[in-house]
């Protein structure tokens, strides 16, 4: 019988001297870290809905200073149209 060799792709290179065997983290490291994240997670989410009202009370401030000046406005255009009435009611 023919003596099959594997591809030069499959074949493992022989190992370097300056690396050593890859250490990973325990189950129980990655478990809690998982943890961790979601507590950051929820933490963030938390932070959003106060920013979400920050930015809601400023519109609120915004629209009630608007609804403040458009007041103010009608009632500077009336008084200089009662103004205006009575300077022209001198006038005649």
């Amino acid at each position: 019988m023919d003596e099959v060799t594997p591809p030069a792709s499959t074949a493992t290179p022989p190992p370097d001297p300056a690396y050593g065997p890859a250490v990973g983290r325990s189950l129980a490291d990655k478990e809690k870290l998982r943890e961790l994240e979601g507590v950051a997670a929820d933490k963030t989410a938390r932070d959003y809905q106060h920013i979400v009202l920050a930015y809601g009370v400023l519109w609120a401030l915004f629209a009630g200073y608007g609804i403040f000046l458009w007041r103010r406005s009608a009632r500077l255009r009336a008084d200089m149209n009662d103004l205006q009435r009575r300077l022209d009611q001198r006038a005649r």
